[in-house]
């Protein structure tokens, strides 16, 4: 390959309204050339929380297991190559998973990686989307006018692969959009368009974004219709706007809201139904 970038997504703790494994995934539909490598998952994961899923194709019943798999895309105009890689955060041994990802990296040469993450804020679904980069190394962060990461905290799989990639002198920058917090079990094809801007911008690939606007079209319209019959969610998204610097509409009124837990939990249910009914609002 090409002077190749490698973007990584992995769903789970680092995925918040899988934002990051739909960019992904999107990434692969539009450009990918097929899969070339994959992780088997046989080390690394909890197959009673990590289920293998069981798929029907071309009359034949199969299992797919939840191996990271590295997807071709089509080069770049300038010809530099991309892959993709998107998998599920391990439960055990991150060391030697990480090892195995650095074995791609070497065997490809990339020196530039690519992450994609969603974090859930306190931002309300009717503004636009946020993402925030950060470079795990000086001269990226001039580049690309980011800066090193300053949390402190609990880590998962992203955090720590960056820093083992910047202990190997591999170039990394972290990108990870903001969705609301009160969608955590949706897909959010809007944090996952957010991210994809940002990849176009640094990686000069130009997307067909049609397929993922009527996805969102459909998720503001089931948002929409969730907003209209529950009271307790347009007050809590109406407090949320007005914290975020949005006007307040006149009609709000000082009362107290339920939990965002009941709020969640109510509108997973509307999502679960309209998915039932044939539209699932997910790109």
């Amino acid at each position: 390959m090409t002077d190749p970038i490698l973007i990584l997504a992995w769903e789970g703790w680092n995925d918040a309204g899988e934002s990051a494994s739909t960019a992904a995934q999107y990434l692969i539909q539009q450009f990918g050339l097929g899969t070339f490598a994959t992780i088997d998952p046989e080390e690394f994961y909890d197959f009673t929380e990590v289920r293998p899923m069981a798929r029907y194709r071309d009359g034949e019943r199969y299992i797919d297991w939840p191996a990271t798999e590295f997807v071709h895309l089509r080069p770049r105009g300038d010809g530099r190559d991309i892959v993709v890689g998107i998998g599920i955060e391990p439960q055990y041994r991150w060391k030697r998973y990480m090892a195995a990802v650095s074995e791609l990296v070497e065997t490809i040469g990339a020196k530039l990686i690519l992450s994609l993450g969603a974090v859930a804020t306190g931002a309300p679904h009717t503004m636009p989307v946020h993402v925030r980069g950060s470079a795990n190394n000086s001269a990226l962060a001039q580049r690309y006018n980011m800066h090193p990461s300053r949390f402190e905290g609990p880590s998962g799989i992203v955090g720590v692969f960056h820093d083992h990639c910047r202990r190997r002198g591999v170039g990394g920058v972290s990108l990870w959009a903001s969705v609301p917090h009160y969608l955590p079990g949706i897909t959010n094809p809007v944090g996952a368009q957010a991210l994809l801007r940002v990849v176009s911008d640094m990686t000069g690939l130009h997307m067909d974004y049609e397929p993922l606007e009527r996805g969102i079209e459909r998720f503001h319209q089931q948002l929409e219709e969730a907003l209209r019959e529950n009271s307790d969610l347009r007050d809590y998204v109406a407090r949320l706007e007005a914290a975020a610097g949005a006007p307040e509409p006149e009609t709000q009124q000082e009362s107290e809201l339920p939990s965002a837990d009941a709020l969640i939990a109510d509108l997973e249910d509307f999502f679960r139904q309209g998915s039932n009914g044939g539209d699932s609002g997910n790109g």
